[in-house]
């Protein structure tokens, strides 16, 4: 399984500070979600500083030219074995890890994608030229390329089963968090949204607020079921029981969890296995064991909160390989011949 990327530490974007909270409050106001105005934003930050370190004698957007843009997109991709810093040392040479090889198609694909809408912006403002008129995105990856990875029935059992074997708080709530991600395949913002009125054991269902602000409803199997049982009689004692009606409650403060938190939980449950693991990691899982098994795509889109297929060949193509040859082992081309 490929490591991770640690998470970058945004250099301050100074002197290009005031249009990045000029562009956040213009995509408030057009009431982009959240989600959406993080992504924009980090990429506008991401790209202030790199400038602040590699064309220091620039001090604002105007100066920004197409041939700026253009090495940023080559120096996100660049392998670190050239001889140039990886892009993790942009602010802590020390944050880089052994072998960094730059970032993938999707992530450049993904911060371009946030450029061009901020560049898109800025010219409106401005009455300038669109420097992306001529700048091209960095393609996104083929969708046969660098398949999403999951997580082997070995590696998804025995992070369960370690959160089982403990009845304390924590471990059932860490429990339930991890039944329900594998089951029902629910994105992380989801999870962490439901609230304890959203959820029915008995009935193995839970109300999801997706991208859009679309609601959904998601099944879940009857073990998950019984793990979410277990968390919620612990959760009615929980001295944030009764100031807050979010499902997920932290061990020690009385609040609910940010998604953030039950990230970290999810990493900390794969560190002490050696299971390099994060929350989508177990929706790419979820989606690949639907198909594997013979679910219909149909219904997996409908699941999912999907309104394209594009996602669906996304997720799909996890260990198609495998699925393949299976399939090729039920079928019995030959017949008996």
């Amino acid at each position: 399984m490929t490591r991770q990327h640690p998470k970058i530490r945004r250099r301050d974007p100074g002197p290009y500070r005031a249009w990045i909270a000029s562009w956040t409050l213009s995509l408030q106001a057009a009431r982009r979600s959240q989600k959406t105005i993080a992504g924009y934003v980090d990429a506008a930050a991401f790209l202030a500083g790199w400038l602040l370190a590699h064309h220091p004698t620039l001090t604002d957007w105007d100066q920004v030219n197409r041939d700026h843009v253009r090495g940023f997109f080559a120096w996100l991709a660049r392998p670190s074995g050239d001889g140039k810093p990886c892009p993790h040392a942009l602010v802590d040479p020390s944050a880089a890890p052994p072998g960094c090889r730059g970032y993938g198609k999707g992530y450049v694909n993904h911060v371009g994608r946030g450029l061009q809408q901020f560049f898109s912006w800025y010219a409106a403002e401005e009455d300038l030229p669109n420097l992306f008129d001529k700048v091209d995105v960095p393609a996104a990856p083929k969708s046969d390329e660098a398949p999403p990875a999951v997580l082997t029935p070995e590696q998804l059992g025995a992070l369960i089963k370690d959160c089982e074997r403990g009845r304390d708080f924590e471990s059932r709530r860490d429990a339930a968090i991890l039944r329900l991600f594998a089951a029902g395949g629910l994105r992380l913002a989801e999870l962490a949204l439901l609230q304890a009125d959203d959820v029915s054991p008995h009935g193995r269902t839970a109300v999801v607020t997706g991208k859009g602000s679309r609601q959904r409803i998601v099944p879940f199997d009857q073990r998950a079921a019984l793990a979410l049982d277990r968390y919620l009689r612990l959760r009615a004692k929980h001295p944030a029981a009764s100031l807050t009606s979010a499902l997920w409650l932290g061990v020690r403060r009385r609040q609910g969890m940010t998604p953030s938190g039950i990230y970290q939980a999810i990493v900390r449950r794969g560190r002490r296995l050696g299971v390099p693991i994060h929350p989508h990691l177990l929706r790419h899982t979820w989606a690949h064991r639907w198909l594997d098994a013979g679910g219909a795509e149909g219904d997996l889109m409908a699941l999912a909160g999907w309104d394209s297929p594009q996602m669906l060949r996304h997720y799909g193509r996890s260990a198609r390989s495998a699925r393949a040859r299976r399939a090729y082992d039920r079928i019995d081309v030959m017949g008996g011949i």
